[in-house]
């Protein structure tokens, strides 16, 4: 995967971001959860494993939209501190 020099990959940041806007549009408390989660230092992976748990293998892209979110809001987090 190439990143830039600051160690960021704009597309993976687009796809991330996507994903929080789409969850916070259609799953907003799942999106209230997930910053829950990251504030407590849950990471992206975890979150993911937690919603496959949940939701069974046919809602893989759920999951994989809860992790995509979960980073975007942790990178928003650690931009804030």
């Amino acid at each position: 995967m190439l990143t830039q020099a600051n160690g960021s990959n704009p597309i993976a940041d687009a796809l991330d971001k996507m994903s929080y806007d789409y969850l916070s549009t259609a799953f907003p408390d799942l999106v209230i959860a997930i910053d829950q989660e990251v504030s407590t230092g849950s990471s992206p992976e975890r979150l993911r494993f937690i919603t496959q748990r949940h939701v069974g293998a046919d809602r893989e892209n759920l999951a994989l939209r809860v992790e995509q979110a979960a980073r975007y809001m942790r990178k928003r987090q650690q931009v804030m501190a």
